[in-house]
């Protein structure tokens, strides 16, 4: 089966607030991005990442963005150009085409990179092995994927004692959704914590993991611009508790993950109180949360 393309909920301006440069900085001293000209960005959506590289490379830097909907592909590229006026037209292209089937030459470039594209896809070492097909020897794969199941189970100030049965019947509704979607083909969430096992079985060498050190912090009086954003697509979704999910994506991946109708409608009436009782606290500057999430950067050299 396959995904379900990104929608426009998916790159909200929050999106901007992923990364700390100093970080960034970093990690390209420990990727060794100076010695590398060319970067192959696959599923590029509006090429929010590649953008955060392409810096580091040595100039004159080659930048190719590859993704299935022609509306990023568009995007990406006027994206780019703004970002980088004094880059010349001959330095970047974005190209329509599949992860798992990319239409680019064998050893083609330095950096091949992607972001939160595997936990979408039915058979990501299928992608991997394409990502590292276009990879020039020696040259370096990295993944920034998550595992988002963390984020259902993390504290908040309303959440922290709240009973044990709940939290378990809460802990259980996200398991059947995870399960589900893993059945039904629809990518995995928690793919970041498989993904050096799938580096190795890709033949990487080198491998390296790395968790990124942002948080998503919600502290009153939300002062912050990323916690303005945060709030700000919050306010986008839908009023339940699901977030940016389809009700019947949700309905047929808990009960496709071995839930009954009936346990998910107990829980989803108990996320959808959670959600109002959410929104209620934070308008009345009472709401917090540390935001930890897990999200990892794995990298590794091709033989």
């Amino acid at each position: 089966m396959q995904s379900q393309p990104h929608s426009a909920e998916h790159f909200g301006a929050f999106r901007d607030f992923w990364w700390n440069s100093d970080f960034l900085d970093l990690m390209a001293t420990r990727w060794r991005l100076r010695e590398a000209n060319s970067l192959a960005d696959i599923g590029c959506g509006q090429g929010h990442w590649s953008r955060l590289l392409f810096p580091y490379l040595r100039a004159p830097a080659q930048l190719t963005g590859v993704d299935r909907e022609s509306r990023w592909v568009t995007e990406a590229a006027q994206n780019f150009q703004r970002a980088f006026p004094q880059v010349s037209a001959d330095c970047f292209r974005f190209v329509e085409g599949d992860a798992t089937k990319i239409p680019l030459p064998d050893n083609s470039f330095d950096v091949v990179t992607c972001q939160t594209v595997l936990m979408h896809l039915e058979r990501p070492l299928t992608t991997l092995r394409e990502m590292l097909r276009i990879l020039r020897p020696g040259g370096l794969l990295i993944c920034v994927e998550p595992n988002n199941f963390w984020n259902y189970l993390s504290f908040t100030s309303l959440t922290s004692a709240e009973p044990v049965e709940k939290f378990v019947r809460r802990f259980e509704f996200w398991l059947r959704y995870h399960r589900g979607r893993i059945s039904l083909g629809l990518g995995n969430n928690a793919i970041g914590d498989l993904l050096p096992g799938l580096f190795a079985q890709a033949g990487l060498a080198q491998i390296e993991v790395h968790q990124s050190d942002r948080a998503v912090a919600l502290i009153p009086p939300y002062a912050s611009p990323a916690e303005k954003a945060l709030l700000e697509q919050e306010a986008t979704w839908k009023d339940t508790a699901t977030g940016a999910w389809d009700m019947e994506d949700l309905r047929h991946c808990v009960q496709a993950g071995g839930g009954s109708a009936e346990f998910f409608e107990n829980v989803l009436r108990e996320l959808q109180e959670k959600f109002v009782e959410e929104q209620n606290a934070i308008a009345a500057k009472k709401f917090h949360a540390a935001g930890g999430c897990l999200n990892y950067l794995v990298s590794g050299r091709k033989p």
